[in-house]
Formats: structure tokens, C-alpha cells, sequence
């Protein structure tokens, strides 16, 4: 069992972070979401540790096919709309970890052995990340509600 407190440490020194800005709150109901996310058929978590402590981590859950994100503005597009998708909840590295690795790694291990055929995060715009997603080739595929974020996909 993964060690939520740990998690949800981590998750607030990463996203209370411009352009995030999130608070003590929001990582409390990060550390929610987490546990049940847990709880569900196809999640997975990946994490990885440097010099003793946590660095990073990233987890997702499987969905069925026709599933997509209430966040998103649109519709998937048509290579998206018919199969299972593997969605990334969350991703984070450890600011003083970055840069040796670890996120390229996190991402290649989450979704290494998945039987779907793609998988969907959303990414902020105004985020350091969002430039690497791109470089590791996942592509813009719909806008998000709130207008600061876009979805993006990669096949699997």
C-alpha cells in the first residue's frame, strides 16, 4: 500500500508551484482522490525514490471504452472515442529532482504493460511539463473546460 501522506507531500510541494497555486486544501482532497482512485479495477502508480526520499510519482486508472474526461470541452477525437483509454491522474517530480530523468522514466513505467490502446492526461499550458509531454509524443486532443489546460493523448 502506497504511502498516501508521503504522496500527498509531495503532491502539495510540486503544485502549490506557479501556475498551480494550490493550497493545503487541495492536497487534501488530492490524498482523497488518490484512495479511491486506488480502490478501482486498472490503477496503477509508479514512483521513484532518490537519495532516500520520494522524487516523483504518477498514477492513472484504466477506463472502459467510451469513457472521457467531464473536464474536457470536447468530444475525443475518432482514434480516441472507441477503445478503453488509461487516463494519468497525476504526475509530479520533486522540484530539485528534475531534470535527471525521472519524469521520462515515471511515465515509461505507468504505462509500460497497459492493454489499452492510449492513454489521456490533462496538462496545463503555463507548465514546465507541458513542453516535455510534447517532446515525448503525446499530442493535443481537446481543450479543457477552465481553459488553462488541454488534454493530450499518446497510443500506447
Amino acid at each position: 500500500m502506497p504511502d498516501w501522506a508521503e504522496l500527498t507531500d509531495l503532491y502539495h510541494e510540486v503544485y502549490r508551484e506557479p501556475p498551480y497555486g494550490e493550497s493545503e486544501a487541495d492536497a487534501a482532497r488530492f490524498r482523497e482522490a488518490v484512495a479511491e482512485h486506488a480502490k478501482l479495477p486498472g490503477f496503477a502508480l509508479e514512483t521513484v525514490h532518490s537519495g532516500g526520499e520520494l522524487a516523483g510519482f504518477a498514477y492513472g486508472v484504466g477506463r472502459e471504452a467510451g469513457w472521457w474526461p467531464s473536464l474536457a470541452a470536447a468530444g475525443p477525437p475518432p482514434w480516441l472515442a472507441s477503445g478503453p483509454l488509461f487516463y494519468v491522474y497525476e504526475f509530479a517530480v520533486r522540484p530539485g529532482q528534475r531534470g535527471r530523468g525521472h519524469g521520462r522514466a515515471l511515465l515509461d513505467r505507468l504505462l509500460a504493460d497497459r492493454t489499452e490502446p492510449a492513454a489521456v492526461l490533462a496538462a496545463a499550458t503555463a507548465a514546465p511539463a507541458h513542453a516535455l509531454y510534447h517532446r515525448w509524443g503525446w499530442t493535443a486532443v481537446a481543450p479543457v473546460k477552465t481553459g488553462v489546460s488541454e488534454l493530450l493523448a499518446r497510443r500506447l
